[in-house]
């Protein structure tokens, strides 16, 4: 199993969540898609490349928030099409994640798709960022060895996509601030070319959409057997 472990820190970053239009409201942790465009864009892929391996599943992801200093708001300006071919300009408020920081693991199938990704996180080839050009991120500590092995807890750190499990929560340390296990709905694969390999309107794959269950300074508990992962810092996660 190729696996590589990075951390992402970034000072003002926002994550939509994909079913609010009027409202941008963040997700705590990047989700799977925004991780992959990323990687994509710093190993300059094709879009089509991007839908390709995030559909065709070569690469699971696994994250862990290790802080999110505080929340803002913003807003935010775009253009829209108005009638007589004038430009209009809308403004919408948008969630402010401040000082986030993850720790971020790929497991990649594909061999020749983990080098890229590995030398693309060592040298990237475009400017890091996790959505708009004004959300850019460091990547740090990047490496492939570090120690990974079977967690034989059934608890873990990182988040993770809801697909039925059971389990239960615990907090860490009630010294600190606890957010616990919220839920918004993701979408993991996407509809984007037809058969001729033509650009169309982006939608989600069918029974693809799970919510993405997130929480900060809590653990998990499965009540069922589940594949989970422990590293070197004791991280125990699992992927997606």
């Amino acid at each position: 199993m190729k696996v590589i472990r990075f951390e992402i820190e970034g000072f003002l970053n926002s994550f939509r969540v994909p079913f609010f239009r009027t409202y941008h409201k963040s997700l705590l942790a990047p989700p799977k898609t925004t991780l992959i465009g990323m990687l994509c864009n710093i190993s300059l892929k094709s879009q089509k490349e991007f839908f390709d391996i995030l559909n065709d599943e070569r690469v699971f992801v696994s994250v862990v928030i290790d802080k999110i200093e505080g929340k803002a708001k913003d807003l935010w300006a775009y253009k829209t099409l108005v009638t007589n071919d004038q430009r209009g300009r809308s403004v919408i408020q948008r969630d402010r994640l401040f000082a986030s920081k993850y720790t971020v693991y790929l497991k990649i199938t594909d061999d020749e798709l983990f080098n890229d990704f590995y030398k693309a996180l060592k040298n990237p080839r475009n400017i890091p960022s996790l959505g708009m050009d004004d959300e850019l991120i460091y990547l740090k500590n990047i490496t492939d060895d570090f120690g990974l092995e079977e967690n034989k807890t059934q608890t873990v750190d990182s988040i993770f996509l809801d697909k039925g499990y059971k389990y239960k929560v615990k907090p860490k340390d009630i010294t600190k601030a606890i957010v616990l296990p919220t839920f918004q709905q993701v979408p993991t694969k996407f509809i984007a070319f037809d058969k001729k390999g033509e650009r169309v309107s982006r939608e989600p794959v069918k029974d693809s959409v799970f919510n993405q269950v997130e929480f900060i300074n809590c653990e998990i508990e499965f009540l069922e057997d589940i594949e989970t992962f422990i590293d070197n810092k004791n991280n125990r996660i699992l992927f997606y």
